[in-house]
């Protein structure tokens, strides 16, 4: 057996515990920025999408610039995890927690500097952006719901629970998130920051798979 079987062997990914972390995470920032922006999603692109739909509609051109940043964030953020993967492909997770949690604490560091709503959006959605690429949140509730019509009809598995789990996560994370910004203000980041940090500590000795493109976290499994 070699170094890196061995490896896998003595430390499996413990698939549960990281993707309701991650989920609870998503749902935390993804809180805190709508409460911090005014009612943008930084996560929930969908969303914001149609944000910025309605805002086109209506020319409301302060909401188009703050969603457009948070879009064009969150399409840099997935690219830049996706180029963190091909670097470090079996250590793909923690390098990309420990990524999202860089961009979170650059986040806070520009809001010292300027409280403008598109460039904090735009880091904001950076780090969400990355971190996404583990876990879609928007579809969760719909994709537990077809899973549990094809379960009543005999087919399928029992995935309907899993999906229903993370949706939970995401919904305990967003109102964590509020209540945290409620008392804490801003620094309600640092403790987004300081947490994706320790999941990439604790996850740092856990191969990733380098043929499993979705990631060991990703809902197209």
């Amino acid at each position: 057996m070699s170094t890196a079987d061995a490896e896998i062997t003595a430390r499996p990914w413990s698939r549960r515990p990281v993707e309701m972390i991650v989920a609870m995470h998503l749902g935390f920032v993804d809180a805190f920025g709508f409460v911090l922006l005014g009612g943008f999603l930084v996560s929930s692109i969908d969303a914001t999408t149609t944000r910025t739909g309605v805002a086109l509609g209506s020319s409301s051109w302060f909401v188009v610039g703050v969603a457009g940043a948070i879009l064009a964030g969150f399409v840099v953020g997935v690219v830049l995890a996706a180029v963190v993967g091909r670097v470090w492909p079996r250590q793909r997770v923690p390098r990309v927690l420990l990524l999202a949690a860089v961009l979170l604490a650059a986040a806070g560091a520009l809001h010292a500097v300027t409280t403008t709503a598109p460039l904090i959006g735009f880091a904001l959605a950076l780090a969400m952006g990355a971190e996404a690429t583990f876990l879609e949140t928007g579809g969760l509730l719909a994709a537990a719901a077809r899973s549990l019509t094809d379960r009543l009809f005999g087919r399928g598995s029992r995935r309907w629970v899993r999906y229903l789990r993370l949706w939970a996560a995401v919904a305990v994370g967003a109102a964590a998130g509020a209540a945290t910004y409620r008392v804490l203000g801003f620094g309600a980041l640092w403790i987004a920051a300081g947490a994706a940090t320790l999941a990439a500590y604790a996850v740092r000795n856990n191969p990733t798979d380098p043929t499993d493109t979705a990631g060991p976290y990703g809902l197209e499994r």
